[in-house]
Formats: structure tokens, C-alpha cells, sequence
């Protein structure tokens, strides 16, 4: 009998991420639910929207997006 296989599972970090040392980020209430709402209208995960806040305010965001 062949055993079912669960499906693969996604990574949620992008490829090359170092996603076994998460760090801590500390938010007001009204930053959180801001956070949030844009999280769940860009339908991605909050820690994702704060990654990209942070990659923008470095200067390292791609430039490939208008």
C-alpha cells in the first residue's frame, strides 16, 4: 500500500532569509492594527509587511515595482 504524502509545505521566508533567528519588534497598539490592516490587504503575513518597511526605509528595495 503506498503511503499518502502531505503536501509540500511553503516556505514563507524569501530564499536566502535567515529565518531560524527571528527578531523581536515592538509596536504601539495603533502601529500593530495599522501593521494589521495592511497585512491582511496586501495578503501577507505582518512579519513580511514589517520586513519590507524596513528594507524600504534602508534603501534596499528592489526597484523592479513601480
Amino acid at each position: 500500500m503506498v503511503k499518502p504524502t502531505s503536501p509540500a509545505r511553503r516556505k514563507r521566508a524569501p530564499n536566502g532569509a535567515i529565518s531560524e533567528r527571528p527578531i523581536a519588534l515592538r509596536l504601539l497598539p495603533d502601529e500593530l492594527e495599522r501593521v494589521k490592516e495592511k497585512a491582511d490587504r496586501e495578503q501577507r503575513s505582518m512579519a513580511s509587511v514589517c520586513r519590507l518597511a524596513v528594507l524600504r526605509d534602508l534603501g534596499l528595495m528592489k526597484k523592479d515595482k513601480p
